[in-house]
């Protein structure tokens, strides 16, 4: 791993220990706990402890004795932090002076011209912006889409994404990794409430003739970029990004594929038949009786999953916020953590479903109706359908044309017939035995 990826790696780390930090209760220092709808500390107002604020729009006029965690669609920060910040939103706008650290994960971040920093700025997001006039004491982390830097920053700049615009002065060494084939033109259509748009950089690394760099420029890029002459006062160097151009698949790439494909659906397959033979038969027999019926609650089946991840974040928040209302914040990071378990295990469970038990469903019908019509004494043994199928299976979605077609039926099918064993399996009724007369 080389440099510039290690110092990406070890400020996405940072990250998410100060995430991990801000949800969790402090037990020494007090905390001055707000929330609403709009949240505005007033210019004349002083803040002696830290902040922890959440809201739709949250707006600092005043002063903040000690730091301040922010998650918000909106945080503006036009009065004074005397320790760190820590904000999380859609849009980050700061005006004002931060004497320490600022952490920020945000889809816009922008320095106006009275922005100060004290010293570094890590962040994530789509954008980040320092219009001239803005200072940084300490050094700029950055990993996102693009960044437009005409302030000033007095120590290193670490860069890693589409865009890099130097017009600025940047007092240490400018370290970037940046593609020249992509411009983030998408980032000025972005529409956050109380923050403006920013511009587009253009792709790769520009460095205007304004710009002044203390040290040395390091950046990596698939093409060279034009380096006005003495702007520079270190050393530049370039280096070349390997430009992906995947390799043609050969005849043997794609057998081989196949071959593996079809061994690892095998072998689980016949795992199922030995531990669930019940339901494989029942769910099987679902697919051959209503085929049809398969397919329309296989799409019903896909809107279930989506609308369970949706429920899962929607109440993982709404949670949240009100253990936060009543002063139960400690409890957050507990709350958040099991959202965030149950969704992955509803992934990996809908990946599981997908991308091996349907295909093991379907595939063994359709070996089974092709021995009823070419050898019937066959079907009876349950690894000979099993083996037809899935080999046709694997081989027909393989194809270039028509693959992800028969993959698509093939999972809505399989889904459909689950969904409806399931259904079944809930609403049956438990058969009561007469009383002997």
């Amino acid at each position: 791993m080389n440099l510039s990826k290690a110092r990406r790696l070890a400020a996405l780390l940072a990250m998410v220990a100060m995430l991990i930090l801000a949800l969790t209760p402090a037990s020494v220092a007090a905390i001055d706990r707000r929330s609403g709808e709009r949240v505005v500390i007033d210019a004349s107002e002083t803040i002696p402890d830290d902040l922890l604020v959440t809201a739709a729009t949250v707006i600092i006029n005043g002063r903040v004795v000690g730091d301040v965690v922010a998650m918000a669609q909106t945080i503006e920060i036009n009065g004074v932090i005397e320790g760190d910040l820590l904000a999380m939103g859609g849009g980050v706008v700061l005006n004002g002076t931060v004497a320490d650290d600022v952490r920020v994960a945000a889809g816009i971040v922008r320095l106006d011209p009275q922005a100060r920093i004290g010293d570094t700025l890590l962040g994530i997001g789509a954008s980040i912006e320092m219009l001239p006039g803005s200072v940084m004491g300490g050094s700029l982390i950055f990993g996102g889409g693009q960044a437009l830097l005409s302030g000033t920053v007095d120590g290193d700049v670490l860069f890693g994404g589409n865009s890099l615009l130097l017009r600025g002065v940047v007092g240490g060494d400018v370290e970037a990794a940046v593609d020249a084939t992509t411009a983030p033109t998408w980032i000025s259509q972005m529409r956050i409430e109380g923050v403006a748009s920013p511009p587009s950089a253009p792709a790769g690394l520009t460095v205007d003739r304004e710009a002044r760099i203390g040290g040395n420029l390091a950046y990596t890029s698939s093409l060279p970029a034009t380096i006005p002459a003495g702007v520079v006062a270190g050393q530049v160097r370039f280096t070349e990004a390997p430009r992906a151009t995947p390799p043609q698949p050969t005849i043997a790439d794609w057998l081989f594929d196949v071959a593996r494909r079809f061994a690892g659906l095998f072998l689980l397959g016949l795992l199922l038949v030995w531990l669930t033979p019940r339901m494989l038969q029942r769910t099987v027999g679902e697919l051959e009786t209503r085929p049809v019926a398969s397919l329309g609650w296989g799409i019903v089946s896909v809107l279930a999953v989506i609308l369970a991840f949706v429920i899962v974040v929607l109440l993982t928040i709404v949670a949240a916020i009100l253990l936060n209302v009543v002063k139960l914040s400690g409890l957050m990071g507990i709350i958040i953590a099991a959202g965030v378990i149950l969704g992955l295990a509803l992934a990996v469970l809908t990946i599981l479903v997908v991308a091996y038990v349907v295909q093991i469903v379907v595939g063994f019908e359709a070996g089974r109706q092709i021995l009823l019509r070419v050898r019937p004494s066959w079907v009876e043994r349950p690894f000979a359908p099993l083996a037809l199928g899935l080999l046709l299976l694997v081989v027909l979605t393989a194809l270039p044309a028509i693959g992800w077609i028969i993959s698509l039926v093939t999972v809505l099918l399989g889904l459909g017939a689950l969904w409806m064993l399931g259904r079944d399996s809930l609403l049956r009724q438990p058969k009561l035995t007469p009383a002997p007369s």
